[in-house]
């Protein structure tokens, strides 16, 4: 596998542990003051194990494998990743940057000032019991300073509450936002690959913070996937994993990586070498059974004059080749084939597409209304003979498909011909871009103009 190694089983270098030492061994790995990113990637194990990948190496996984990412202070990195103006963004500046407590000496301050000047005022009524004009302008200011101490310790009470309710949704509230990270592979990242799970806290001395992740969505995500299938060797996908963080305005943040990691898939597995296998067996099973049997053979057409015994091809087979049951067999082989191809490299079910579709119907139709059409008809066989036909019977087969009892007509060479090209097309394009390509409708319309020409002549071989 080019470019691509694994050191899956080394405890030297890919730690085992347990969950419970998992903090522990990602603390032993990491500086003394580290802002926030990326610290650790690895794989969830059968049994509760965790596969902890040493920095610059590659864990070779499937589209069923659960991977994890460990980052640190998270609560404060989703601070500076969520929107200003979203609620995590306001509580965490009136925690952690002090803004609320600041609001909430001042409020205390005005509080007291006010307490001191209700006071001063209730001690001058009393000194100035006897002098009533002036008792009468004291008492409203005492009205003005009691309202008013009122209102400053309303406004402090909001204030404690308010700073209350922000820490402890600092503190609880951030988990819900860490679903809204995507993992970021080779470059491409996934928005389909979201948490399994929010964060969970493994070590508070480092607030070292866990999340996991499930490959099985992996594909969903076709022109990423694509892109990073494309730029990744032939045998397997590879990329550099990361992190990227999707806030409540759709804002794409990409999250820092302590050191390397890579993750690599490969594609032929086990199940691309057992489906191919089978369906290559159904194939050289079918080609072996032409020669001798009427699976490629319009049985609605009967040769007579036949020479017994047989001098040569011509006069061996009761029937002669169907080009339309020859379409229809190299068509579903080679979407059944792009098919089983594309879930065993992929690990995606949803391959077939409209032109998949459209052109087996085409085929399958054009076969049916063939076999309706040659319905007790007879050639004769001698007529059918080429007046120099080759020896060798793969050629007599090409002659035979081509031709009807006129000999070899142009109407099927076109079906044939167009046949082939885009049989080589779709292929090509199950290779190149691991997905089924889209024929255009114009290209569609050209493959069943091509087979109704066929149909017609067909009636008229008959007629």
């Amino acid at each position: 596998m080019s470019g691509f190694s694994v050191a899956a089983d080394d405890e030297r270098e890919n730690l085992i542990v347990g969950k419970a030492n998992l903090g522990k061994a990602v603390r032993e790995r990491i500086s003394a003051s580290s802002p926030p990113k990326l610290l650790a990637f690895g794989e969830i194990m059968e049994g509760g194990k965790y596969r902890l990948m040493s920095p610059d190496s590659s864990l070779e996984a499937n589209f069923s494998s659960d991977v994890f990412v460990v980052i640190n202070d998270l609560d404060g990195l989703l601070s500076e990743l969520s929107d200003p103006e979203s609620e995590y963004a306001k509580n965490w500046k009136l925690v952690v940057e002090k803004t609320g407590d600041n609001q909430l000496k001042l409020a205390a301050l005005d509080r007291a000032e006010l307490k001191i000047k209700l006071e001063k005022i209730v001690n001058e009524l009393i000194v100035k019991a006897s002098d009533a004009p002036t008792l009468n302008v004291l008492n409203v200011e005492r009205g003005k300073a009691d309202l008013a101490l009122q209102e400053a310790e309303k406004k402090e009470a909001a204030l404690t509450t308010q700073v209350e309710t922000a820490k402890r949704f600092v503190k609880h509230g951030f988990k819900p936002l860490s679903l809204n990270f995507r993992l970021r592979i080779g470059g491409e990242t996934f928005d389909k690959l979201h948490p399994t799970d929010v964060a969970e806290l493994i070590d508070l001395e480092k607030s070292l913070f866990l999340l996991r992740f499930n490959l099985r969505d992996m594909n969903k995500d076709r022109d990423a996937w694509l892109r990073l299938l494309k730029s990744s060797p032939k045998t397997c996908m590879v990329g550099d994993v990361a992190l990227t963080y999707v806030s409540e305005s759709g804002k794409k943040s990409y999250i820092g990586v302590d050191s390397g990691f890579r993750l690599g898939i490969p594609l032929f597995r086990w199940e691309f070498w057992t489906s191919m296998g089978i369906i290559a067996g159904c194939l050289g099973l079918f080609i072996w059974k032409v020669p001798t049997s009427d699976v490629l053979r319009d049985t609605g057409i009967t040769l007579k004059n036949l020479t017994q015994p047989a001098p040569n091809y011509w006069h061996q087979h009761k029937h002669p080749l169907s080009l339309a049951r020859l379409q229809m067999s190299i068509w579903f082989f080679i979407i059944i084939g792009s098919f089983v191809f594309l879930w065993s490299t992929t690990g995606s079910l949803a391959g077939v597409n409209n032109t998949a579709l459209i052109l087996m119907g085409i085929s399958g139709g054009t076969s049916m209304f063939a076999a309706i059409i040659s319905e007790k008809r007879e050639w004769d066989a001698k007529q059918r003979e080429p007046e120099n036909a080759s020896n060798r019977v793969v050629m007599n087969w090409f002659i035979d498909i081509l031709s009807s009892d006129e000999g070899m007509t142009i109407h099927r060479f076109q079906m044939f011909a167009w046949t082939l090209v885009l049989a080589v097309v779709f292929v090509n394009g199950v290779l190149s871009d691991y997905a089924m390509p889209l024929f255009s409708n114009e290209l569609l319309g050209l493959m069943g103009i091509s087979s109704g020409v066929y149909i017609g002549f067909k009636i008229k071989e008959g007629s």
